[in-house]
């Protein structure tokens, strides 16, 4: 599982990044579907800390506005619609609000918040895999769809084709 280090200053702005977001969405009455009970602002803090270090993993760029919106894609690769899903907890599943439709997003990614703010990129799922009845599941904040970490496909993998990363010809990551 790749651990990516982020800079200081990447933390700061995911911070202030969370705030800003946060704040126009209650301003906005868009709907706050957290499935955990931190601090709303901590919840979307470790969003974007998950969000900028699978984009630094896969080499894209993650998106910084701070427009009112509801869902949709955190990060585009391929012509993939990414939807990177961050938990503090180690052994923390992926877990995707009951309301997702599976043609919202191509794929969820794990990412583990670790105490000093690195970001363990666990793994990745299609939706159509994930948006499942039997994936269904209740962690105590409302029913869901709850992925263990043991049915997601690691990155670097040669069956992993929808993630693959582009490798030289002695199998380095480009």
């Amino acid at each position: 599982m790749p651990i990516i280090t982020l800079e200081p200053t990447t933390i700061a702005f995911a911070n202030l990044l969370a705030v800003m977001r946060n704040g126009v969405a209650r301003n906005n009455k868009v709907t706050d579907k957290q499935m955990g009970k931190q601090n709303p602002i901590e919840i979307d803090e470790d969003g974007l800390l998950g969000e900028f270090a699978v984009a630094k993993y896969l080499n894209v760029f993650p998106d910084f506005s701070i427009s009112p919106r509801s869902g949709g894609a955190d990060l585009i690769r391929n012509n993939k619609k990414i939807d990177v899903k961050a938990t503090r907890y180690k052994s923390g599943n992926l877990v995707i609000h009951i309301d997702k439709k599976a043609d919202e997003v191509d794929l969820y990614i794990l990412a583990i918040i670790q105490e000093n703010k690195s970001v363990d990129i666990v793994g990745w799922i299609e939706s159509t895999e994930a948006i499942q009845e039997i994936n269904i599941g209740d962690l105590g904040h409302g029913k869901g769809y709850v992925i263990p970490q043991s049915k997601l496909k690691k990155f670097g993998k040669s069956d992993n084709v929808a993630m693959r990363q582009p490798t030289d010809g002695n199998g380095a990551v480009q």
